[in-house]
């Protein structure tokens, strides 16, 4: 496996509810669009579904399509996200989705993670092979 060093940014983060009852928590959609530098230079379209806790804690899902360039390869592929949300900060963990990669990328299967607060470029390290 060879590791990547990755940042990223949010670009837009579009969030909307889906059912918001009193009974339960509150469950929402949210298109993320984040841009890449480092290893990775590219951009990514991510739709997480999210379950938001009366805790003010939340789980949320996601697929992510990242077009760009992994370690001068051009392509894509799909990241699987699973993210727990506590305290004001997200934590992640990322699959790349089986025979998702396109190009130069194709073959791709790797993981990574992230935790993410407020600030603005958060560290995002990919174990990967091609």
């Amino acid at each position: 496996m060879t590791r990547a060093n990755v940042k990223f940014k949010i670009v837009s983060w579009d969030e909307s509810p889906f059912d918001e009852r009193d009974d339960g928590p509150k469950l929402t959609q949210a298109h993320i669009q984040r841009s890449f530098d480092g290893d990775l230079i590219g951009t990514g379209n991510l739709m997480y579904l999210m379950t938001h806790h009366e805790s003010g804690n939340a789980s949320f899902l996601g697929y992510e399509k990242v077009v760009g360039s992994l370690a001068g390869r051009s392509g894509s592929f799909v990241l699987r996200h699973t993210v727990s949300y506590d305290g004001g900060m997200a934590m992640s963990e990322l699959q790349v989705v089986a025979v998702s990669g396109t190009g130069e990328l194709v073959g791709l299967s790797g993981t990574g993670h992230f935790s993410a607060g407020h600030a603005e470029e958060h560290e995002m390290p990919l174990e990967y092979e091609v």
